[in-house]
């Protein structure tokens, strides 16, 4: 009898059953010293993690690739495709290594096997193709650093302040893309472009490593006292059952239609202001704005959970998004231009707390990590459809409009969907 309806009075009484058996047997609160540890060294893995190495950090190193190696810069943005197709392999293995064994063995062994593949790094040669190997290698290396891990053990911890905890854990990979650029950038211009990535290797194995190691514990009432205790051949046959629930399948589809917009309005956002007459200058500037609101936008949104209906929420900033795509696809100016990317940016910085919150709220801890891992790879699988989406609509009509209303349509129905009540399905 699973229910995804996600907060405040919206928790039906067959989602908090559905919870209630891995919920923690004391209401533990921000005042909690396990607790809190587990937060920071959460937030500290996330903001030194692939997430941000990987993805968030990647434009850093087009340039000084293409100047070290001659590649072009298609070539080399041909990795981020590599990496998201591998996040969609790995995401729900690991979901299904750390609901069986703990999250905590399995990012500390991902710990030193990510750094060894940083520091790999160092022997790239000219040939694209040892690029491409690694740039497959690390994600799979990474397998328990993606944001699930840490965001299972926060979720372990609190009750009352579920949403603020899961907030300040993920704003570490706002924080860490707002901090790395400027740090790898020095070391780029005053090194090389591989000890850049050597450096990172080192950042993982002197800090995420020693702070994972002393303070990254599940709460003692869910954590397994052997290797597989947490995992049951039952658990196993209630996991395949919530996939076919109703209320698995409607979230599902909600979050490939979130991650069909999520890439291809990141990645063009600068080039479609540019399209519409503005200076590089004010592109990159708005692109900044972007950038902050995705970075309050997580904080704000872990506070507000621990009052509002987390679904309700988030249909809410996918209106608020599509309003922007609609604005976008008018062709804005002035302040109006700032708006948009605000907008744009609450709905980065929402979602992946709104469904963190959503699991453990409807579904409870037992398959946490499968059902995060599942419907993340889905995600992905819709940011790699609708990446291409923007340039194709350039190529064809001459203008992104017609590309920015499909995203408008898709963050709308994102939003309906998300407001669909439960269903008990078993």
């Amino acid at each position: 009898m699973y229910s995804w309806s996600s907060g405040g009075n919206d928790m039906t009484d067959n989602a908090v059953a559905a919870a209630a058996d891995q919920r923690p047997s004391t209401m533990l609160n921000a005042s909690n010293r396990p607790a809190i540890g587990a937060t920071f060294a959460a937030t500290v893995g996330l903001v030194f993690g692939p997430s941000t190495f990987l993805l968030f950090v990647f434009g850093v190193f087009v340039e000084p690739l293409s100047k070290t190696f001659g590649w072009s810069k298609p070539s080399i943005l041909f990795a981020a495709t590599i990496v998201s197709l591998m996040i969609m392999v790995v995401s729900p293995i690991q979901g299904y290594l750390i609901d069986r064994f703990g999250a905590r063995p399995i990012v500390l062994s991902s710990c030193l096997a990510f750094a060894l593949g940083l520091g790999g790094m160092y022997f790239l040669s000219s040939n694209i193709s040892s690029f491409y190997i690694m740039y497959g290698l690390l994600p799979l290396l990474a397998i328990g650093l993606w944001p699930v891990s840490y965001l299972r053990v926060v979720s372990t911890w609190f009750e009352r302040r579920l949403g603020l905890a899961i907030g300040v854990a993920n704003g570490g990979i706002g924080l860490g893309a707002a901090m790395l650029p400027p740090i790898l950038t020095y070391i780029i211009l005053n090194g090389s472009v591989q000890w850049a990535y050597v450096s990172l290797g080192i950042i993982v194995l002197l800090i995420v490593l020693p702070i994972n190691a002393l303070f990254l514990f599940e709460s003692p009432d869910v954590r397994p006292t052997r290797a597989g205790a947490a995992f049951a051949p039952q658990k196993n046959e209630e996991f395949k059952s919530l996939i076919r629930t109703q209320s698995f399948v409607t979230l599902t589809v909600a979050f490939f239609l979130l991650g069909f917009v999520n890439t291809g309005l990141v990645t063009n956002q600068i080039s479609l202001l540019i399209d519409g007459g503005a200076t590089p200058q004010q592109a990159a500037f708005v692109q900044a704005v972007f950038g902050l609101a995705v970075l309050v936008g997580r904080f704000l949104t872990g506070v507000l959970l621990d009052y509002v209906s987390a679904k309700r929420l988030m249909s809410a900033v996918c209106i608020g998004g599509a309003a922007a795509c609609l604005l976008y696809a008018l062709g804005p100016a002035g302040a109006l231009v700032y708006l948009c990317a605000i907008l744009i940016g609450m709905v980065y910085g929402a979602e992946f707390d709104v469904l963190s919150y959503i699991i453990k709220r409807s579904f409870g801890l037992t398959a946490f990590g499968r059902v995060y891992g599942t419907i993340f790879a889905v995600f992905q699988f819709g940011a790699a459809l609708g990446a291409t989406l923007l340039p194709l609509s350039r190529a064809h009509y001459e203008s992104y409009a017609p590309g920015l209303v499909v995203y408008a349509g898709a963050l709308i129905v994102s939003g309906v969907l998300l407001l669909m009540p439960g269903k008990s399905d078993r």
